[in-house]
């Protein structure tokens, strides 16, 4: 079974005039959640730098979608850095499946406890 990645845009900021363009967006904010369909979710969130890129029409800012946008950040992030976010997530979804030991205090064995005081406090 594998987890399914739904991501989406939370916020973008940018300038209102830049490079000859208006409303031009330069910094994307995602989260992004992954979900295995059997009750376990992660989600992390992701600031993504989007330069206008000559590689790729500019777009308005009215006409942008999630789907655009979210376009925009894989592209940045390149397919290594979208497997590291779903890597990251798929190890939060098997950690709660089979969660991983909880470390445990110790006594220092160098040192004898004290011996608790057993006797009855008189006025």
């Amino acid at each position: 079974m594998s987890n399914t990645y739904t991501w989406t845009v939370t916020n973008l900021t940018g300038y209102p005039v830049f490079d000859g363009q208006t409303d031009v967006v330069t910094t994307a904010y995602c989260t992004v959640v992954a979900d295995d369909g059997q009750g376990h979710t992660a989600s992390i969130q992701v600031i993504q730098p989007t330069p206008l890129n000559s590689e790729r029409p500019f777009v308005p800012y009215a006409d942008l979608t999630n789907d655009i946008v979210v376009g925009w950040v894989q592209d940045e992030l390149g397919v290594e850095g979208v497997n590291s976010i779903y890597a990251a997530l798929d190890g939060d979804i098997a950690a709660q499946i089979n969660p991983p030991p909880t470390p445990q205090s110790f006594p220092l064995p160098w040192v004898t406890p004290p011996t608790p005081d057993l006797s009855i406090p008189t006025n």
